[in-house]
């Protein structure tokens, strides 16, 4: 009788032992992912930033252009903008 208790004994140790290293593998999948899928993040942010950083030094251009070209409107236009401003902000 103890034989068959010994043998139920290493067969629940195998299963335990095969049952450990399935979840060591499983964790070490999903970790794997998670870094794949930070840097994947990381890849598209760094992306839409340099993207954003363009457009924003294009239409800074733009403007630069407009003032260079029209700097009479282009004083006009600040002063209107300053004026509209001053009075919202003294309220």
């Amino acid at each position: 009788m103890s034989t068959a208790t010994d043998k139920d004994i290493k067969e629940l140790k195998d299963e335990y032992a095969s049952l450990k290293a399935d979840l060591a593998e499983m964790s070490e999948s999903l970790s794997s992912l998670a870094r794949d899928g930070v840097a994947e993040g990381r890849k598209k942010v760094r992306g839409a930033a340099r993207q954003s950083r363009k457009q924003a030094e294009e239409a800074w251009s733009a403007v630069e252009n407009e003032v260079e070209e029209r700097p009479l409107t282009s004083l006009a236009v600040a002063l209107g903008i300053g004026f509209i401003l001053g009075k919202v902000l003294s309220r």
